[in-house]
């Protein structure tokens, strides 16, 4: 029945061009760059529907799976092209999605054996082997989408049924890293690799086409998927709300945020998006591990989730997603926040009001106990937590300074631990305000391994620590079997509460946003909104 009234919508769409002059198409656009009609028929300004799935792309980013940035082309990647696996919003690998279908990692935890389905076919009809699937993931090791994902990969080889992967250090959840693209081998150069996924490219690129050749072909709910361009956000948004593209990934809490109408159907889905606070183990006062513990209790993590990213946030005291099976919810809860433990704590490791004042005195007793905060100034929502955090503390005596940054002067202040003001003099900074897209098994190497000459360029940890043991712990959660995760994972989170080079603030969610009453069956994830297309149901009447 599907693909009778499939077939009838494009027949109607068919004689619809026929009537119409020939320059209706999607190359024809006004000097603004929006099309004046789009799908074989003249839209109006203000129609609900168009009777046509369209998607936006942007020809000023990659359309490669490996390297596209851009979350317009990202979208249509994930329809041409197939993942290894699919993670779910819990980050863990839904079994059966994907072209991994069995999986097992040796004992020691440094080689995985994967089984590939051998069924599937690429869209010029060869079948996908194991080393498209090898060279797949020799693209993203080289790719800076997947910048240190893969660093522990020692190599790859392939037979007629499996994968293997080494590994050079233990981690007997690497699989779940694996939610990268599939392309033909030999094509990742090309403007358009060859996937094996549910839609392939037409001849020009303007068009997505159902692939016949697909398992689930049959199940697909459009047979056209138009492709149309827009840049930026004022006309991305005008061209949704007058239904000339039918899906938006927002993200709600960066400077991109997109606003729409409330008219539309939004559902949320979670991301790996950290927002933490990092300290300046160099500077006079946060050198002490006891002052950096006592400031776990000194942000409103709920307020950061509710109020600041507006809903879109979830808090955590710890750096997993809440809803993992690993999280420790007992810990995560007793870090929870409480100015009267904050400043007990800062009492029975000494610090005094010596003159009644209210304010703490300095470490060194001259003048008030003072931290210096530095954020990038490309989100409202760091900002705001950062200036509720200034005022909780001042309630209890202590001052906090911010200072904002564009991005180039932040991280020219965090390489150097030191900020500039007034007068040309420097001054070292206390804490950072900083978001990181941590990998879906939550591993933390980046951000706490002792910063080496060697490591520069992807050891993002401005803390200056010189604390080996995070590593230790780490490494011990990433080798741990199921059975013994949670308390490895456990270890190393007190020990992190105990210590606090960082404080985990949360977690952001995502948007998929569709017009009301069009699309149900959505069922999208951080590595792929559209997942599970087939099983979507669009109703363009």
């Amino acid at each position: 029945m599907k693909k009778k009234i499939k077939k009838t919508v494009a027949l109607m769409l068919a004689l619809a061009i026929t009537v119409m002059s020939a320059g209706c198409g999607a190359a024809d656009r006004n000097a603004g760059g929006i099309p004046v009609s789009t799908g074989g028929r003249d839209i109006e300004k203000g129609y609900a529907a168009d009777r046509v799935f369209s998607l936006n792309s942007n020809s000023n980013f990659s359309l490669n799976p490996s390297v596209a940035t851009n979350h317009s082309n990202q979208l249509i990647c994930s329809l041409v092209y197939e993942n290894l696996v699919e993670v779910d919003n819990n980050f863990e690998v839904i079994e059966g999605a994907g072209l991994i279908k069995e999986w097992s990692v040796s004992e020691d935890g440094l080689t995985w054996y994967l089984t590939y389905d051998t069924t599937h076919v690429f869209h010029d009809g060869t079948p996908v082997k194991g080393n498209d699937l090898r060279m797949s993931i020799e693209y993203c090791i080289n790719s800076d989408r997947y910048t240190g994902r893969f660093a522990s990969v020692q190599g790859v080889s392939w037979t007629e049924t499996q994968l293997i992967i080494t590994l050079g250090i233990p981690n007997k959840q690497f699989i779940k890293l694996l939610n990268i693209p599939v392309v033909k081998v030999g094509t990742n150069g090309d403007p358009h690799p060859i996937g094996s996924g549910p839609y392939m490219y037409n001849e020009d690129g303007t068009e997505l086409l159902a692939f016949e050749g697909y398992n689930g072909y049959d199940k697909l709910p459009v047979d056209v998927i138009y492709l149309k361009e827009y840049f930026t956000a004022e006309d991305i948004i005008s061209a949704f709300e007058d239904s000339y593209i039918d899906v938006i990934v927002n993200d709600p809490s960066s400077y991109t945020n997109l606003g729409y109408a409330s008219s539309n159907e939004t559902r949320t889905f979670a991301t790996t998006n950290m927002h933490y606070i990092a300290f300046n183990e160099e500077s006079p006062t946060c050198r002490y591990n006891n002052i950096r513990a006592a400031l776990q209790y000194g942000f409103d993590r709920e307020y950061l989730a509710e109020e600041m990213l507006h809903g879109n946030g979830v808090a955590s005291a710890v750096p997993m997603y809440p809803t993992c099976a690993a999280y420790p919810t007992e810990l995560a809860n007793s870090l929870a926040f409480d100015l009267d433990k904050c400043k007990t704590i800062l009492q029975n490791f000494g610090l005094k009001d010596s003159d009644g004042d209210g304010r703490f005195d300095s470490m060194t007793g001259a003048g008030e106990l003072t931290f210096t905060m530095l954020l990038c100034s490309d989100s409202s929502a760091k900002a705001g937590m950062a200036r509720k955090f200034a005022d909780d503390m001042n309630s209890i005596g202590i001052t906090v300074k911010i200072y904002e940054l564009g991005w180039d002067d932040y991280l020219k202040a965090l390489e150097e631990g030191e900020i500039e003001v007034n007068d040309n003099r420097t001054v070292q900074f206390d804490m950072y305000y900083a978001e990181v897209k941590l990998r879906n098994d939550f591993d933390m190497t980046e951000l706490l391994q002792v910063r080496a000459k060697d490591n520069e360029k992807t050891n993002i940890n401005f803390t200056r620590s010189h604390d080996a043991s995070y590593e230790t712990y780490i490494n011990n959660y990433l080798a741990a079997a199921d059975a013994g995760r949670a308390t490895a994972y456990y270890a190393f989170c007190y020990y992190l509460s105990n210590n606090a080079a960082i404080i985990p603030l949360g977690f952001e969610k995502q948007q998929i946003i569709t017009h009301r009453g069009v699309i149900k069956g959505v069922d999208a994830n951080a590595g792929n909104p559209l997942y599970n297309f087939q099983n979507w149901e669009i109703d363009l009447s």
